[in-house]
Order: structure tokens, then C-alpha cells, then sequence
């Protein structure tokens, strides 16, 4: 809760009171219109009399100069707010920064203040993100669901919702049977030691480039072939579910392998290959119950009437598709876990598939329907173009791990050797990495394309996960010189300088930006503010030494408000699913 926002909103409730308006003005309703004035100068809130204007019949700059005059006399009665002046169509407010100050830092200092968005229950809601295939490799693009979903996770946790991370990962289909075929049929390595999964991955490539390349007979042949495993692992055939059970387990160590690298967790996986047989019992029973109708031998549901076509549920063989499967999946997350919202984290080519599975989860009568979201996000491309596991032009993730293992060793660690154990650089080593990758995949809406740059991502300078990192360390750096700080006793008077107080105006937002950051699925708010946070910091820092402070006093303030900011960016870089190191 905002204290500030609160009290300007219950001030002008109360004057608007005594006006006799058809309208009728709430404390809550007039809160949403504040807002922060665009120029520090112009005040610390501001609220924009637009709003007012039909009621009162009066230009908007009139009701601000009106309302302005009334609003003079509470000031006496509160000790939040300093002063309040019209400018234009706006009534802007002054706060006291001591009393911000006080209040924000003391709750840092005590780590109360990272509880206040938990202080409500919430509603149960599922992320579901990462959803990568077995059998292919895992490639830098797959690091932008990742990293979506999991801060996401976290964030979401952070407001107080009853949170399940859930992964649903497809261990069925045709590409499986085209890398089973290869593997059977024409491979003449052994299987590696490590890395099995992304082992497969190439021979899934190689078996799609054989199957281009044939002659056309020997094409029809090789597609015969792959029919026919396809056919056996959708029969169950002993042997092949063998050979299909042992790499699918390759697949399933490498990403167990990469979200424990990542730190990332799941509460539960579901496999495409448990809601295969279920989805085709559903489309079934709604086909007896009239909600869904045959076409051409096919099982579908008409969603014309709301511009969404026919959408294709069981095929005229009785082979079952996505479309199945999400109908099943879904049906197990109400039925089993009991979620009431469900967020799918999947890219935007996905867009009109999810559009009709929401609406005929709505016909089949769950009321959860209406709170299942897709949260669609743009590609990751390369700077020389689209990646494609099928082409074969990716990045897959051993290589990226050690390009940017070398980079960050070469640039920042290795001038540490000596100084260091090998554990720690290694450590902090995977710290940057990880800052680095997961911070260039969310500092960006999620609608928007990301041209994944590895160098771009890890310098120490400019909007990276590199420079955050930097600055926390840097904190802790002149915390372990001047020593340790304390709530006793603070002037928080004293904390006057206009850098200072914008850093305290930074901190006091931390709450409310990580709440619309999850409401409104952009974990790219809280990446930005803190952006913003250190670029503030680093501008404090230069003006308001803590070092040479003019006297004890201040240097308590100053040490006080940067430990504040420093623990303020480790729980904001925790949310991005980043832990920065205690020194670099």
C-alpha cells in the first residue's frame, strides 16, 4: 500500500465531498488517476483534474486551482505531505522525504519491507514455462521462456499469489520417431558420455536433413520408415518404447542438467506422453455430449461464431494432436491441482491455438477458462537471422555456456587467480553468466524480439545484468570499508540532497513496481526500475560520499540508504531469477 497515495486520495474524497456533484468519488477510485508528475521538480504525486471535468463542468486547469485552495488547510494535519500547488490541469503534492525516508529504510533495513505485497492471500495460480522437446537440443533461444516464466514464478510468489511452477515437456511426435529413426538406422557414433540429449538433438538435424536430401523414392521409403516407428511408439511396441524410455532420459538429465545451472525449479513436470490416451477420451465424451461434431471423419469444435474457425481435435485416424493434449492438460491442472488462474508462457506463433483452446475449455464448463492467459513473447533471434533446430543455425546451450565462461573469465575473473579459489571463480563465474543471459531476455516487453548479442550482454557498462551485478558489489564494497550500518538514531533529515531523495523515492516504488510487473506479466518493469535504481545509485555516490561525509550523522544516513539500496537490488535481481555475487 502506498501511505502517500492514500492520504492525497482520502484528502480530495473529502473535499469533494462538499460539492454537489452527480458523481460520487471514492478514496480507491480517485487513487488510480495519481500518478508520478514527469519532472522530479513538479512534485512527487500528481493528480490530473480531467476526471473532474464532466461532473464540475469546469476546465480541468480551473477545478485543479479550485481543489488546490481547499486541500491548503489539511496540510497542518498531516505530516506525509509538504506542500501542494495547481499546475495546469494538475494538483501536485510534495511529501516529506524524511518521513518516506524513515519509513521505507527502517522496513529495508529489518527486510519487513520485501513482505508488505504477501500481506494478502491470493488465489492459486500455475505458470507453465519452459515446455522443451526431447530429443532436440536446448538452444540460447529456449533461455527467453525460461527466464519468463521462472521470474514470473517468483515474482507472483513475491505477491502473495498460492503459486505452482509447473513444465510440461513434449516427449512424443513426429520429430521423436524422425531422431529414433536415425538413431536406429543410420548412426555410427556411440552415444557421449555427457551431453546425450544434445547429442540427440543433432541427430534429430542430421535425420531431417536425410530426409530433404533423399531422391524421391528413397525419400518415400525413409518417410515410410518413420511412419512405421511412429506408429509402433503410438502402439506401445516393447522395443522401440525401450529405446524411446533410454533417450528420452538422455533429454530429460541434459535439462535437469541446464535449470539447476539456471536456478531454476519446478513444482511439478507434465509429459505430452501422460494426456495423450486422456485428451482422446475427452474429445469423445464431448463428441456424445454435442459439443463437439465430426468433419470429414475428423473430431473438431466449431468456434466460428467467435471468429476462431474449426478447431481440429482428434484426427480422421484417431491420432490425437496438441489441440488434444492441451484440452487434457488443462483438465488435470483444475481437476488435480485445483488452480483457479493458469498462465501458459509460450511463444506468439502459439496465439490463435491458445485463443481456441480457452474457448472450448469455456463450452466444456470450466469456469476457470476465463482466467487461463497466454502470455506470447517475440523470438530470439541472431544477429545473422533466425534460429531453427531444424536448420540447424542455433546456439545450443553447452556452447553458449562456454563462450560465455571464457568472455567473463577473459574480461572480468581471471586477474583474480591467486587471489581467489578456483571455487569461487568458478562460482561467480556462473553468477555473471546467468545475470547476463537472464537479464538480456527480460529487460525487454515479452511482445518484442530479442537479437541475442553475447558480448552486448556481459559488458559491465550500460543496461545489463553486468552492470547490476557491479553495482550491488560495489555497495557491499564500501559496506565492508566504513562498516556496518544501523536504524539507531538516523537524522533522516539529513538525507537532503536531490540525488539521495531520489534514490528513497526509488525505493519506496520497489513494491508497487513489482506488483504491476506481475499483474501486468512484464518482469521488464522490475528490470527497468532496477536499471534505473543503479544508475541513481551511481549518481549518489559521486555527489554524497559516505566516506568523507561531513560528520558521523551523515554517514550513518548514507551508509544506511545504500545498504538499502543493495538489499533492495539483491531481492529485485532474485525476481529476475539472478543472484549476484558478494564480490567481482
Amino acid at each position: 500500500m502506498n501511505i502517500f497515495k492514500a492520504k492525497i486520495s482520502h484528502l480530495i474524497a473529502e473535499v469533494l465531498q462538499s460539492f454537489d456533484t452527480s458523481e460520487v468519488y471514492t478514496a480507491e477510485m480517485l487513487e488510480s488517476f495519481i500518478e508520478h508528475p514527469p519532472k522530479p521538480e513538479m512534485g512527487d504525486y500528481a493528480f490530473p483534474c480531467f476526471t473532474l471535468a464532466k461532473s464540475f463542468r469546469k476546465a480541468p486547469k480551473l477545478i485543479a486551482e479550485e481543489l488546490c485552495q481547499l486541500l491548503q488547510s489539511s496540510l497542518n494535519d498531516t505530516k506525509e505531505l509538504l506542500s501542494i500547488q495547481a499546475i495546469g490541469p494538475y494538483i501536485n503534492f510534495n511529501v516529506s522525504m524524511a518521513h518516506m525516508a524513515s519509513m521505507t529504510l527502517s522496513t529495508i533495513f529489518t527486510g519487513n519491507y520485501f513482505k508488505e505485497n504477501q500481506s494478502t492471500t491470493r488465489e492459486r495460480v500455475m505458470i507453465e514455462f519452459s515446455q522443451p522437446n526431447t530429443h532436440k537440443g536446448f538452444h540460447v533461444g529456449h533461455m527467453r521462456n525460461v527466464a519468463l516464466g521462472d521470474s514470473l514464478c517468483r515474482i507472483y510468489q513475491y505477491n502473495g499469489y498460492d503459486l505452482v511452477a509447473a513444465n510440461y515437456i513434449g516427449d512424443v511426435g513426429a520429430h521423436i520417431a524422425k531422431c529414433l529413426w536415425y538413431y536406429s538406422n543410420h548412426n555410427e557414433e556411440a552415444a557421449p558420455e555427457t551431453l546425450r540429449g544434445e547429442w540427440l538433438g543433432r541427430l534429430y538435424m542430421k535425420a531431417v536433413q536425410k530426409l530433404e536430401e533423399a531422391p524421391l523414392e528413397k525419400s518415400k521409403a525413409y518417410q515410410e520408415e518413420v511412419s512405421h516407428i511412429l506408429q509402433r511408439l503410438e502402439a506401445k511396441d516393447p522395443e522401440i518404447l525401450k529405446t524411446w524410455e533410454m533417450t528420452r532420459q538422455w533429454s530429460l538429465e541434459d535439462f535437469d542438467t541446464i535449470y539447476q545451472w539456471s536456478d531454476v525449479k519446478f513444482h511439478h513436470v507434465f509429459y505430452e506422453s501422460e494426456v495423450d490416451e486422456a485428451g482422446k477420451k475427452i474429445v469423445l465424451d464431448e463428441l456424445e455430449k454435442g459439443i463437439c461434431e465430426r468433419s470429414e471423419g475428423a473430431i473438431g469444435i466449431d468456434l466460428n461464431d467467435v471468429d476462431l474457425g474449426f478447431f481440429l481435435l482428434l484426427k480422421s485416424d484417431g491420432n490425437t494432436l496438441y489441440s488434444t493434449k492441451d484440452l487434457a492438460l488443462a483438465k488435470k491442472k483444475f481437476d488435480e491441482f485445483a488452480i483457479q488462474r493458469s498462465i501458459y508462457v509460450v511463444g506468439a506463433e502459439q496465439t490463435l491455438h491458445f485463443k481456441q483452446v480457452f474457448e472450448t475449455l469455456k463450452r466444456m464448463g470450466y469456469q476457470q477458462a476465463e482466467k487461463c492467459f497466454h502470455l506470447s513473447y517475440g523470438l530470439v533471434t541472431l544477429k545473422s537471422g533466425k534460429m531453427s533446430s531444424r536448420a540447424g543455425n542455433v546456439i545450443l546451450f553447452s556452447q553458449l555456456q562456454q563462450e560465455m565462461k571464457n568472455f567473463i573469465q577473459t574480461n572480468y575473473l581471471n586477474q583474480y587467480r591467486g587471489q581467489w579459489d578456483d571455487q569461487e571463480i568458478e562460482e561467480t563465474t556462473r553468477a555473471v553468466a546467468v545475470a547476463g543471459i537472464k537479464y538480456g531476455m527480460l529487460n525487454q516487453d515479452p511482445n518484442k524480439q530479442i537479437v541475442f548479442s553475447m558480448e552486448d550482454w556481459l559488458v559491465s557498462e550500460g543496461d545489463t545484468g553486468t552492470y547490476l551485478i557491479y553495482a550491488y558489489v560495489r555497495i557491499r564494497s564500501i559496506v565492508r570499508q566504513v562498516g556496518q550500518p544501523t536504524i539507531e538514531n538516523i537524522d533522516y533529515n539529513l538525507l537532503a540532497h536531490p540525488n539521495e531523495q531520489a534514490v528513497i523515492r526509488q525505493l519506496f516504488d520497489f513494491n508497487e513496481v513489482v506488483w504491476m510487473a506481475g499483474e501486468q506479466y512484464r518482469p521488464s518493469l522490475l528490470a527497468r526500475t532496477l536499471f534505473d535504481l543503479a544508475k541513481s545509485f551511481s549518481r549518489a555516490y559521486t555527489t554524497c560520499s559516505v566516506k568523507h561525509a561531513e560528520s558521523a550523522e551523515l554517514q550513518s544516513a548514507r551508509l544506511l540508504l545504500f545498504h538499502c539500496v543493495a538489499e533492495t537490488l539483491k531481492q529485485g535481481l532474485y525476481l529476475l531469477g539472478i543472484t549476484p555475487p558478494e564480490r567481482m
